[in-house]
């Protein structure tokens, strides 16, 4: 993957997330098209990319909370170090290990912004785990799985790891 074509990823991630995520949640969860776009972008360009990608974009979605300035970018940030790192030490090509990171990621970007943002509170926090990071997480996941299906009929190296005919 390019970095132009992941950057064209990230963008359309944040749009999708801004724009999209609200009107198509389930149970009150939204699917998480950031931490899909860093996993997908840790699968074909790398950890460090991933990561500046994951602060920049972060960086733009705390735009929305200023009191919050940098609390989404070091969540992103965590999140495609350890999603990236995990990925190179695991079969790519498999779609389990592909949605097994993509849910992990997604209650680690919770759990970091969520024990920050609630200041401790663990009754609110466990509440908000349960009742929405686990769904939401679910959610991406089944998203994800679309996308690996995708890239299968279109032969994306990148996502499936499997060869171009």
């Amino acid at each position: 993957m390019r970095i132009r074509a992941f950057a064209l990823l990230c963008a359309g991630a944040l749009i999708l997330d801004a724009a999209l995520a609200p009107e198509i949640e389930i149970l009150g969860a939204r699917p998480d098209f950031l931490v899909l776009a860093l996993v997908y972008g840790g699968l074909g360009i790398g950890v460090s990319i991933s990561i500046i990608a994951g602060f920049l974009m972060g960086l733009m979605v705390d735009s929305e909370l200023p009191e919050y300035l940098g609390l989404n970018a070091l969540a992103l940030s965590i999140t495609a170090f350890v999603s990236a790192s995990v990925l190179d030490r695991l079969v790519k090509s498999q779609v389990l290990v592909q949605c097994s990171v993509i849910f992990g990621a997604t209650l680690l970007r919770d759990t970091i912004f969520y024990t920050i943002y609630y200041r401790g509170n663990l009754d609110i926090f466990g509440h908000f785990v349960l009742r929405y990071s686990l769904v939401g997480a679910g959610y991406t996941v089944a998203i994800g799985l679309l996308i690996h299906v995708i890239a299968r009929l279109a032969n994306w190296r990148a996502i499936t790891g499997a060869p171009r005919r």
